[in-house]
């Protein structure tokens, strides 16, 4: 599918991480970050959120920035102007393993679909994740996997091995460790790279691609535009492989970097 005239609107998509990049410390947009996605809009950019999270948890951030397209789900689920152009289903089987696995260690799981997501089951680690990102609580059901599609999964543990201990049980599913309590998992092959490229390929866009980021889940988004920022707060490994590197995301760092690539 190609959306009509997006050549002719936009002359560059630039694609951002929530956390450590578009947001500030509390999670929030400041105004000045506001005012510059809007700049750059009417500059011919289009802005794409790129995240771990579903895009029905994006609403408040997309009402107040105006940013109307994202990349959500670490690329599984993605909307451009309102529109989903692609979602990727998550295999029952699989799931299935990943689940006996979690629950013979006591560790919930949290299931993410079109519009919402729910819990195998209420723990304590699932209370301080969601309090993370000041998201509301999860509900409790342990079969609706088996009937709704499935886009993203997050097993509730602070442990790293735990990454390995999945991968090597279930290697059809790629494991990211974002925050201190979870571990967002999706399909092998998928990540925002893949999603940035989709959205250039089913869009048919012929322009050039920005990528704003600064934790190891951003590799992907980075290696995957032309021109890459890491912020100034960024995991060292990013910095590594940017093109140029911004002051921190609370120390002005998108509006340096727009400056810095000549979008305002």
């Amino acid at each position: 599918m190609t959306m009509e005239n997006i050549n002719d609107t936009y002359h560059s998509l630039a694609f951002f991480d929530l956390d450590g990049t578009l947001l500030n410390s509390q999670s929030q947009l400041d105004t000045e970050v506001i005012k510059a996605l809007q700049q750059i809009r009417q500059n011919g950019v289009l802005p794409i959120i790129a995240t771990g999270r579903g895009h029905f948890e994006l609403e408040a951030i997309m009402t107040q920035s105006g940013i109307t397209s994202a990349i959500s789900m670490n690329g599984q689920f993605i909307v451009v102007e309102g529109e989903m152009i692609y979602h990727e289903p998550m295999a029952v089987k699989a799931i299935e393993r990943l689940k006996t696995l979690a629950d013979a260690k006591n560790q919930a799981i949290a299931f993410y679909d079109k519009e919402s997501y729910w819990v195998s089951q209420m723990t304590d680690f699932v209370k301080s994740a969601y309090g993370y990102t000041d998201a509301p609580l999860p509900t409790v059901n342990n079969s609706r996997y088996l009937t709704d599609e499935v886009n993203m999964l997050l097993v509730f543990t602070d442990q790293k091995v735990d990454v390995d201990y999945y991968r090597e049980r279930v290697p059809e599913f790629n494991y990211f460790k974002n925050t201190p309590f979870s571990i967002d998992i999706i399909n092998a092959g998928t990540n925002k790279g893949t999603g940035i490229k989709k959205v250039v390929e089913l869009l048919d866009f012929t322009g050039e691609t920005y990528g704003f980021g600064d934790g190891t889940n951003d590799f992907h988004l980075l290696k995957a535009v032309n021109h890459a920022t890491a912020m100034g707060n960024a995991v060292p490994e990013l910095k590594a492989i940017a093109d140029f590197i911004s002051t921190e995301n609370t120390n002005h760092g998108i509006v340096t970097a727009f400056n810095h690539w000549g979008l305002l």
